[in-house]
């Protein structure tokens, strides 16, 4: 009799708690943006015949109940807990690592065969294409390894094999010869340096300015060495994109602005005008979540920046993800223009965007894995 009553009594506490959930999220108005994963969250996807047939109404309204339910933070730190109380190292696609890295785990998986084919194919086309546009040894594509690949020696022993191997070696060899920078051999032997954030999926100041290098050397511009700039240590609380997965950590990171002790006068200019700076660095975002994107002002679809101290005729088109933030302020020394693009944002076909605005140079600067997935490589060949 008492444990039919102790069962009736569980299931009651329950359904409270589920209808109250249920009440609570259709009350909770919905939020656009999360400062602690910093993206855009999914809206409530409108309803059709065809989207229901085709499966994205589905998907869509999965992510929207995920991404909207009423105490999203909170549950992400009490799921994390409860499988670190089980002994787990890999929780929500984060591998909890060794000296305090939280490293995101990359496999196969994130793959789609037919995309990834088309991405590889399209890095031989822009090679040639734009090799014949602006002459020998003024285009380079550079793929930056993520933490995953390089200090795999932190990670547990039971993490499946990382495909960047694979990816940069079928990168490596559609570039036209000569193309490809290899940041390989670099990182790996800088590993032990602070290279990588602990709790964000980029590369920190100091690793930025070691691929620098490897981009200098390979098109004969001697690199401006480390003792010529001027570090400062902007912040020792920040908590990064993987953080956010998991909502706990051991040690936050430091992040560091890096300028020339000579001295440098730059124009910035977002999206055509939209807004202006003087200078690299935005120190409004370090009073934020999103502390990363105080370099340049975070993703936008097109950034300029002139350097009112170098004449010499030469321009310089990035084509990138969030990994170029943190490169541009070495690589603008060297130009009087750098015009970084966004694929995700920008529209317009880049070899008319080349000859419009006169570019000299060209590089294409990813994170492996984030080339490798790219949806929008088409607007290469445009």
């Amino acid at each position: 009799m008492k444990k039919e009553i102790r069962n009736k009594i569980t299931v009651g506490i329950f359904s409270v708690l589920l209808f109250g959930l249920a009440i609570g999220n259709q009350l909770y108005p919905d939020k656009e943006f999360s400062q602690n994963e910093n993206r855009i969250l999914q809206k409530k996807p409108r309803f059709s015949v065809k989207s229901l047939l085709n499966g994205t109404f589905g998907e869509e309204y999965e992510s929207y109940l995920s991404d909207q339910f009423i105490g999203r933070d909170q549950w992400i730190t009490l799921k994390t807990n409860s499988d670190k109380a089980l002994g787990k190292k890999e929780i929500n696609g984060v591998y909890f690592a060794k000296d305090g890295y939280l490293i995101e785990k990359h496999t196969k998986d994130e793959l789609d065969p037919k995309q990834y084919k088309k991405n590889v194919s399209r890095i031989k086309e822009v090679t040639n294409t734009y090799t014949k546009l602006l002459g020998k040894d003024h285009v380079r594509v550079m793929f930056a390894p993520t933490a995953s690949y390089i200090l795999r020696d932190k990670l547990p022993s039971f993490a499946p094999e990382d495909p960047q191997e694979d990816i940069l070696n079928d990168l490596k060899k559609s570039a036209k010869k000569g193309t490809f920078v290899d940041l390989r051999p670099i990182m790996k032997k800088k590993k032990n340096e602070y290279i990588y954030y602990r709790t964000d999926h980029h590369w920190t100041t100091l690793g930025a300015y070691y691929a620098y290098t490897e981009w200098a050397n390979s098109v004969g511009i001697k690199p401006i060495p480390m003792n010529q700039w001027k570090k400062e240590n902007v912040s020792k609380e920040f908590l990064g994109t993987v953080y956010s997965k998991v909502n706990q950590v051991t040690k936050k990171d430091a992040i560091q602005f890096w300028t020339r002790k000579s001295g440098e006068k730059y124009e910035v200019v977002y999206d055509m005008g939209q807004k202006k700076s003087n200078s690299l660095y935005e120190r409004s975002y370090l009073k934020k979540k999103d502390k990363y994107s105080a370099f340049l002002d975070g993703n936008h679809a097109l950034t300029v920046i002139r350097n009112k101290k170098v004449k010499n005729g030469k321009k310089l088109l990035i084509v990138k993800d969030s990994y170029a933030h943190s490169f541009a302020p070495f690589i603008a020394s060297h130009f009087e223009e750098v015009h970084l693009i966004d694929l995700r944002y920008f529209n317009m076909g880049i070899s008319d965007y080349v000859k419009q605005y006169k570019i000299t140079d060209m590089l294409m600067l990813y994170h492996a894995m984030s080339y490798a997935t790219d949806i929008h490589t088409l607007k290469l060949i445009r």
